[in-house]
């Protein structure tokens, strides 16, 4: 689990980083993000009922994906917003390369 000062967890932060954050798209993720001045590391996980209807499915996919971004958390650059949205072809990952996909797409979005 992702320590309490890095949760993006305010519903009015995320719908601004959603509404004007920069996007890096994946077949298996949405990243949003966000440089911020002054502020520290945030990262907010969505996972929707489009997904999958089953609660115990989403979940299980937003342990692994904060688990993925928990072993990288000290690589990941203070001050930016990120919210990371997961896609119908994210239940047919296993750990290792949702691990592997978050890390790239971090990378890309000059966030890691």
């Amino acid at each position: 689990m992702l320590p309490k000062e890095f949760r993006l967890h305010k519903d009015k932060d995320i719908k601004g980083l959603a509404k004007t954050g920069q996007t890096f798209f994946l077949p298996e993720f949405i990243i949003k993000y966000q440089k911020q001045a002054n502020q520290d590391l945030k990262i907010g996980f969505v996972v929707s009922t489009k997904v999958d209807k089953r609660a115990v499915v989403r979940n299980k996919l937003k342990r692994q994906m904060r688990q993925a971004i928990h072993d990288k958390l000290l690589d990941i650059k203070k001050g930016h917003f990120i919210l990371i949205i997961a896609k119908k072809k994210a239940l047919e990952l296993d750990f290792e390369t949702i691990s592997k996909q978050l890390e790239f797409a971090l990378k890309k979005s000059k966030c890691l």
